[in-house]
C-alpha cells in the first residue's frame, strides 16, 4: 500500500463540507470548488491546512505539501526594480534542479527576463517549476490559465507525481475529472 501523506476525515464549515479523502504517494487529488466570489477565501483555508500553516482538527497532516503558487511584487518593485527569471528562481528554486533549466526552455524567457513581461502561464509554469525544484509535495491551482495552459500545467504536475510525490489541484472547473485518482467535491450546507 502507498504511503499516506494526509487524512481527511472531512472538513466542515457553516457553509460548506469537503468529504472525507485520503492522499497517498503517487497521487493526484482534485478539490473541485466550483467557480465564483468564495473560492479565493476557500482555497487560501484549504491550503493553509495542507500545508501545514494552520491546524484542522478533522485532517491529519503526515507530509506537508508546498503551495506552488502565484508571483506577487509591489508596484514600487515592479516600477523600479523589477524581478527577474533568474533572481526569483534563485530565491525559490533549488539551483541544483533539472526543473530550473525547464523554464528556459521557452525561447523567450532567460535569467534577465523581467517577470512582469511574462504571459500568464510562464509565470504560472515558472513557480511550479520552482516549486518542484524543493519538493514533489505539492498543491496547486489552475486559475487564470486557458483550458489549454491548464491541460499543459496539470499534465506536469501528473507525469512528475507519477515518478514519486503527490498533489492536490483545488480547482474551480471540473476539466480533469476523469484524469485524476480522485475528485472531491464541495458541497454547500446553506444555499
Amino acid at each position: 500500500m502507498k504511503e499516506l501523506l494526509i487524512e481527511s476525515k472531512g472538513i466542515k464549515t457553516k457553509e460548506y463540507f469537503i468529504p472525507p479523502f485520503e492522499l497517498r504517494e503517487g497521487e493526484l487529488v482534485i478539490l473541485y470548488l466550483y467557480g465564483g466570489a468564495h473560492f479565493q477565501g476557500i482555497k487560501t483555508e484549504l491550503v493553509d491546512i495542507f500545508t501545514g500553516k494552520i491546524k484542522n482538527e478533522n485532517v491529519i497532516v503526515i507530509k506537508s505539501l508546498t503551495y506552488a503558487g502565484y508571483f506577487k511584487e509591489s508596484k514600487f518593485r515592479r516600477l523600479f526594480f523589477p524581478v527577474r527569471v533568474g533572481e526569483y528562481l534563485k530565491r525559490r528554486g533549488n539551483l541544483e534542479s533539472k526543473f530550473i533549466q525547464k523554464i528556459y526552455e521557452s525561447p523567450w524567457i532567460n535569467k534577465k527576463t523581467k517577470i512582469n513581461e511574462l504571459y500568464w502561464n510562464s509565470k504560472s509554469l515558472l513557480s511550479l517549476y520552482a516549486t518542484f525544484s524543493k519538493t514533489k509535495y505539492i498543491v496547486f491551482e489552475l486559475a487564470g490559465l486557458g483550458p489549454v495552459d491548464a491541460k499543459e500545467n496539470y499534465n506536469i504536475v501528473r507525469n512528475e507525481i507519477r515518478k514519486g510525490g503527490a498533489a492536490i489541484l483545488i480547482d474551480w472547473a471540473p476539466d480533469m475529472k476523469d484524469d485524476c485518482d480522485k475528485f472531491i467535491t464541495l458541497e454547500w450546507l446553506s444555499v
